[in-house]
């Protein structure tokens, strides 16, 4: 058995204007965007406020053609979204990749999850700039390092000298080593002017 996956074909839906039917009978119309003013009265004082556009990132999607893989790969995204929060609040424990995995699955899914991603507001320029081969931020070359050194020798410490199984804490060891190691080869992005 071979899984194959298609390249992503469909158009997305540029017609706002057309009616929506619910059911026998109901018709919605659909609203309009809405363009927000920042500089309208009662704004805060201060240079306007910039927001990206919403970007359609649906051509770099490759859809598989099983449904039921498709809706397993939207449950590890989902998954992986999560593990990604938790990895941004708990120390130790890494976000970013799990983003990354996210963007992976919803990729081979989900135009709908991995357009929202791509355009989070926090996390889809982390995704997009590692995505295009720009690297990463240097806070996290400087913060992923300290973070894969401390907990991981903690770790090693308690399981090889404190329950005695040093098998498990050298291989603690070896992995962080190398969690280091890919961290600083890959490269630094330079921040935008918007930044």
């Amino acid at each position: 058995m071979s899984f194959t996956s298609r390249p992503y074909t469909e158009e997305p839906d540029t017609d706002r204007t057309a009616p929506i039917a619910l059911e026998a009978g109901a018709v919605v119309e659909p609203v309009p965007p809405v363009e927000v003013d920042t500089s309208a009265a009662g704004a805060a004082p201060g240079p306007k406020a910039k927001q990206r556009e919403w970007v359609d990132y649906t051509h770099e999607m490759t859809i598989s053609k099983y449904r039921a893989l498709r809706v397993v790969y939207r449950a590890i995204g989902v998954g992986a979204i999560g593990m990604g929060v938790l990895g941004y609040l708990l120390p130790g424990l890494p976000g970013t990749v799990f983003f990354l995995i996210a963007a992976y699955f919803f990729g081979q899914s989900s135009p709908r999850f991995y357009n929202w991603l791509m355009n989070h507001r926090i996390f889809g320029k982390m995704i997009r700039d590692y995505r295009a081969g720009k690297g990463i931020p240097r806070w996290v070359k400087i913060y992923a390092p300290f973070a894969i050194i401390t907990f991981s020798g903690w770790s090693a410490y308690r399981l090889g000298v404190v329950l005695e199984k040093p098998w498990i804490a050298l291989s603690i060891i070896v992995i962080a080593i190398y969690g280091v190691w890919y961290v600083l080869q890959v490269p630094t992005s330079k921040p935008d002017a918007d930044d």
